[in-house]
């Protein structure tokens, strides 16, 4: 399926990249469409900014300008070593001799490694080292799990994480469905209506979930039939 689409690029390496995305052929599909859709409205939604870089593939990354006419390069994703944190062990940037070992570079590699050093610590280490890497931190965790067990609560839960403390993305979810405009002094008296509209703690716990959306989960939402309909029954398929 990936050939078919991208026949130049990885999509994995498109993924923290969108000026590649956007300079890359592929052939239209659903499936591709969305991953980068969702991608980068995780990066936006978990502020992860620059510090996605870490994810780009230096054989292809749009700004490390020896990839453009160096091919050997690409001859490192076979070995394994494909985004910038796969040089990484153990928070520091690995020497030459450890990447030799453990990747079976040559030594003429050695001036391509300097590049990439260089290249990392002039543009993504500031960034890496000062930043809480939060979703991202469980993302390349599970990138190096060879476990299958859980993957998507995990990205779920780190997502959760990402909005924990703001209730700015549930506004934006009932905006989205309603097609309206909630003003940032509604919705603060929205919020606090559900905890004066009654005194009964167990009332206001109900409340709140409503509004929040907490009943419709993707836990529980995978116990309902009607396939990919809308649980609304409005005739929409892949309703939140």
């Amino acid at each position: 399926i990936e050939v078919a689409i991208t026949k130049e690029v990885p999509i994995m390496a498109l993924l923290a990249d969108t000026k590649l995305q956007k300079t890359t052929p592929y052939t239209s599909d659903f499936m591709y469409d969305s991953l980068l859709n969702s991608w980068n409205e995780i990066i936006k939604k978990c502020k992860l900014g620059e510090l996605s870089n870490i994810l780009r593939w230096c054989a292809y990354d749009s700004e490390f300008v020896p990839n453009k006419y160096d091919d050997r390069f690409k001859r490192w994703i076979s070995k394994g070593l494909t985004t910038y944190h796969s040089f990484i062990h153990k928070g520091a940037f690995s020497s030459f001799e450890a990447l030799k070992t453990k990747y079976g570079l040559g030594q003429d590699d050695f001036y391509r490694y300097l590049q990439i050093r260089h290249y990392f610590h002039q543009n993504l280490k500031t960034v890496y080292e000062q930043k809480d890497l939060g979703f991202l931190q469980i993302f390349l965790t599970l990138t190096r799990s060879h476990s299958q067990n859980n993957i998507i609560s995990r990205l779920y839960k780190g997502i959760q994480q990402c909005t924990q403390g703001s209730t700015e993305d549930i506004k934006k979810r009932w905006e989205k469905e309603g097609n309206m405009v909630i003003s940032h002094d509604s919705w603060a008296n929205i919020c606090q209506f559900q905890w004066t509209i009654t005194g009964s703690n167990t009332w206001r716990e109900f409340s709140w979930k409503n509004m929040i959306r907490y009943f419709i989960t993707p836990i529980q939402k995978r116990h309902l039939g009607g396939g990919d309909a809308c649980w609304r029954l409005c005739g929409v398929s892949g309703a939140n």
